[in-house]
């Protein structure tokens, strides 16, 4: 992500939080960012279409107020291929701001609503956040669960297991050789 579009982030979501429409914003911000085909996208970024026939499309699509006059000043500075990028850094402001934490889970089979609910609540009472939780089958995982956020990874699958084994009987193997 570049630098420029964590500042347009950090303005929309100043301004969005001032107020008081952070949800909003998000919502729209989101559902904008992911109906844009690539010809809209080509449209939006052509240089000779004018900023003018930019601005008006804007209009049809964005009905959230502030939203819409950000879009203007993209536009306006010729950063609206900076969307993507924009709305990543926003959601990550948003997620700090409301102590969100995005949690993803290895398994080698869904987890039930059940436990998807214990995981959760465990890793809320443990972290003191919100977790937002991303199951990730993984069929070459033998069992267990691997856990990882924001740089840590909690490995209790099995594969894991016998691996530290193996490399604990190698170790042993070769002590007992000297």
């Amino acid at each position: 992500m570049s630098y420029v579009a964590f500042q347009y982030s950090e303005a929309l979501f100043s301004l969005a939080l001032e107020q008081n429409d952070l949800d909003n914003v998000l919502e729209e911000f989101n559902n904008f960012v992911e109906g844009i085909d690539k010809d809209i996208y080509k449209f939006l970024n052509h240089p000779k279409v004018t900023k003018d026939n930019k601005k008006d499309l804007m209009k049809e699509v964005v009905s959230n107020k502030l939203l819409l006059h950000f879009t203007y000043v993209l536009i306006d500075n010729l950063r609206i291929d900076l969307l993507e990028d924009i709305l990543y850094d926003f959601k990550k402001l948003y997620d700090n701001q409301n102590k969100v934490l995005k949690v993803n889970a290895y398994m080698n089979k869904p987890l039930t609503k059940k436990q998807e609910e214990n995981l959760i609540d465990s890793l809320k009472k443990k972290l003191n956040r919100n977790v937002e939780l991303i199951s990730i089958v993984d069929e070459s995982i033998v069992g267990g669960m691997r856990v990882e956020y924001e740089g840590m990874v909690h490995d209790d699958t099995i594969n894991n297991y016998l691996h530290s084994l193996k490399a604990n009987l190698l170790k042993w193997a070769r002590w007992k050789d000297e």
